[in-house]
């Protein structure tokens, strides 16, 4: 008798889901920006932690009380996702900080891995790479101030650096983007 009282003082999926239809805008951007919060100097985005949360509770993993708010509801299993990275972080910040192993329900699905790119996209970066060295080649000076640039390095340390003057250092920045701009072109019409 008290399964069924307790099954009676929580929503069904389909009724979370009309709860879920009937959020205002506001509320969206309320939840947004929590989540959001929550995630700050994590390894997550918040929408993606927002996206789990109603996925649990769209699944039937977490049950909202009929008398809660979606919204207090939705933010505490967000809430609740988080505390649980951080206890298992805090066993180990070494394991954790090279992969996250999910040996834990309430973890499911929370993608905490360092982003690792495919192959397509790897190849494609080389090929970029690939091209944007071949146009730049021949031109030391070019090939200086864009490596510099790459290293963070400021317009006056790259003047100084390569020896050049401020007309000097924008006209090797004209002729930069130039090149990029016809390389750019080329790609776009293959």
């Amino acid at each position: 008798m008290i399964k069924t009282e307790k099954a009676h003082d929580v929503l069904s999926v389909s009724d979370f889901r009309e709860r879920i239809d009937s959020l205002s805008e506001a509320e969206w951007i309320k939840l947004g920006k929590s989540a959001d919060y929550l995630c700050w100097g994590l390894a997550i985005e918040g929408q993606d932690l927002l996206n789990i949360a109603f996925c649990k509770a769209l699944e039937g993993k977490r049950k909202c009380p009929r008398d809660l708010p979606a919204i207090v509801f939705i933010y505490g299993v967000m809430q609740s996702l988080v505390f649980a990275y951080l206890k298992k972080r805090k066993r180990d910040p070494l394991a954790q900080s090279v992969e996250m192993v999910v040996e834990d329900d309430l973890l499911e699905g929370l993608d905490l891995k360092p982003n690792i790119d495919t192959p397509e996209e790897i190849l494609i970066a080389n090929q970029t790479l690939e091209n944007i060295n071949q146009v730049l080649s021949g031109n030391e000076t070019i090939e200086m101030v864009f490596m510099a640039q790459l290293d963070g390095y400021s317009p006056q340390d790259i003047q100084n650096l390569v020896g050049l003057s401020a007309v000097q250092y924008a006209s090797t920045l004209t002729a930069i983007r130039r090149k990029l701009n016809k390389l750019d072109k080329e790609e776009s019409t293959t």
